[in-house]
């Protein structure tokens, strides 16, 4: 009876994925897909999960996370940390140039949550603590922690390595998909430590200097690893966690920091997140649903991030609003975007922040170990633009979707959320190796495309040293394969003239389009892989059949008597 309702799992692997060796020296060397075939066999293809026929859609799935706040589950406790951006510079790798954090000379901050393990008692002392720029409320379950206690939250070894997360758009630690996972990972049998980084004014954090955050924004993470983390606790292994836009800031912080990333940094999940910002839009835009009740609410839901900080009344912008709101109609979440995301950070447009921050763009540079996880009817995120050729290029990636799931939910029968055990059991196996970065040549990573790409243009019509293309591991070559890939033509032609009448016919157009159109892509690869051997074979057929067709015609001279 419920076989018809479950969600399938599918997972994408590099064509030449990267190495692990064990920590302990024992085994032998084992690759990202093969550890997940082998440790976690709920991430590998062909596995499906049973799903409450009530949320067997993507907007089903997303709703029951919006209604839900499950405040008698995943009781996570925590100590707070309001960590100051000290007046300090990073360096660019690539060029080696000196950069701030930001420009607010030492005068932002953060709240750092940290998850305790056993918390047994509330401690009414801990508001001696409270930093007088602090006004709001805390979150449940949450309290000041004392700062000279704060090294001691965290074990100093290598025998606990330690998770930090990251929320998405307006939420925080307090957040039900993040909760469901510390609930577990900071108990046995995973034991890790575990800290939220909760963005500048979210969850009850009163901002301290005049700049909220986005998608682009990956300074705060790099301050909290550079000057925090590996200040405290150097011994550390660390693995980051990044849910919806927090994916999005943990992917771009991950590939704008490349080969030169901090070896204190081991491995990386990103949930839900929006790949391609322009689609997500446009995704957003062209859905029913998504248009009428998810923009809406998230535009609503940073209005009040907008209206809750006085301190941003020192940008003008900001202060003409609140002085002016009839000039403004801000409804919907583009419209607060360009509005104020996009300008509060010196951009132009909505359009432009999305062109600059899809992550999509950097995951090529990722150079640790990183598992995405996407279901294909998110319906606030959509699927059209997964990073699915990114990863099949990346030896340090690994995509997993499922069918059913929508945005951050993977609620199944029970009601439990699907990827909590799986994800924590996935970092604790990982954990017990070291990724071995000689395991894949240059040639197997995607090639640096600097040599062309120059001063923002192509500078160059053919690469330097361009890898010799070759097939994946699993794939065969098959010169009469072209032909094939018309049939997807015939199934289009199937489908409703009109694709968006029906949200799950548009779905299915979409997805004929996507996966047909990937088919013929790789066909004309492995084409271009082949070409000489093809044309030659192609020489060799058209010289016999001019030859056949030779003494064809000298045996039909008498037709002309």
């Amino acid at each position: 009876m419920f076989g018809f309702f479950t969600s399938q799992v599918e997972n994408y692997v590099p064509n030449t994925p990267i190495k692990f060796v064990s920590r302990q020296k024992q085994g032998a060397n084992i690759t990202l897909p093969e550890l997940l075939k082998l440790k976690v066999p709920e991430f590998f293809k062909g596995y499906s999960y049973p799903i409450n026929p009530i949320l067997s859609s993507g907007h089903a799935q997303t709703a029951y996370t919006a209604l839900n706040k499950f405040k008698s589950s995943f009781r996570v406790h925590y100590k707070r940390r309001i960590l100051t951006i000290e007046d300090k510079t990073y360096t660019i790798p690539t060029s080696g140039e000196q950069l701030k954090y930001d420009q607010w000379n030492g005068e932002s901050t953060i709240a750092l949550d940290y998850a305790l393990k056993n918390h047994q008692q509330s401690d009414p002392e801990h508001v001696w603590y409270k930093p007088s720029s602090q006004t709001k409320e805390l979150p449940p379950r949450t309290e000041y922690m004392n700062p000279e206690l704060e090294a001691g939250l965290i074990d100093n070894n290598d025998n606990k390595p330690l998770l930090v997360v990251l929320h998405g758009l307006s939420g925080g630690s307090y957040e039900a998909y993040i909760r469901a996972v510390l609930d577990k990972i900071i108990l046995d049998p995973f034991n890790f430590d575990a800290i939220v980084i909760n963005s500048r004014g979210c969850a009850n954090h009163t901002i301290t200097s005049p700049q909220l955050y986005n998608g682009l924004w990956t300074n705060d993470l790099r301050y909290v690893v550079n000057e925090h983390i590996s200040k405290l606790w150097p011994n550390k292994r660390v693995y980051l966690m990044g849910f919806s836009l927090g994916g999005a800031i943990l992917a771009n912080y991950l590939g704008q920091e490349g080969d030169s990333i901090s070896s204190q940094i081991k491995g990386a999940c990103i949930l839900g997140t929006p790949w391609d910002f322009p689609d997500s839009a446009i995704h957003l835009r062209e859905s029913i649903i998504g248009h009428n009740v998810y923009s809406p609410t998230m535009c609503n839901n940073l209005l009040k991030l907008l209206d809750s900080h006085g301190i941003l009344l020192n940008n003008n912008l900001v202060k003409h609003f609140k002085d002016n709101p009839e000039e403004y109609n801000i409804k919907f979440l583009k419209q607060f975007d360009n509005y104020f995301t996009a300008k509060l950070f010196g951009l132009n447009s909505a359009d432009e922040y999305y062109r600059l921050a899809s992550p999509v763009q950097r995951l090529m540079k990722v150079r640790v170990p990183t598992l995405i996880l996407s279901s294909r009817d998110d319906p606030i995120t959509g699927y059209r633009t997964l990073p699915i050729q990114e990863v099949e290029l990346n030896p340090y990636c690994t995509l997993i979707t499922t069918t059913v799931g929508g945005h951050l939910g993977w609620f199944t029968l029970t009601g439990d959320r699907w990827y909590t055990t799986p994800i924590c059991r996935f970092l604790t196996e990982l954990d017990n190796y070291n990724v071995d970065h000689s395991s894949v040549s240059k040639e197997d990573l995607p090639h640096d495309i600097s040599t062309s790409w120059k001063y923002d243009r192509l500078v160059n019509g053919m690469l330097v040293d361009t890898p010799t293309p070759r097939t994946s591991r699993n794939q065969t070559v098959n010169n009469n394969s072209l032909a094939s890939t018309y049939k997807w033509v015939r199934k289009l032609r199937t489908l409703a003239s009109d694709p968006k009448s029906n949200d799950f016919l548009k779905l299915d157009y979409i997805e004929v389009n996507l996966n047909n159109s990937r088919k013929l892509i790789n066909n004309v690869l492995k084409l271009s892989v082949t070409s000489q051997e093809y044309v030659q074979e192609l020489d060799v057929q058209i010289e016999g059949n001019l030859i056949q067709l030779t003494q064809v015609n000298k045996e039909l001279d008498w037709l002309d008597d």
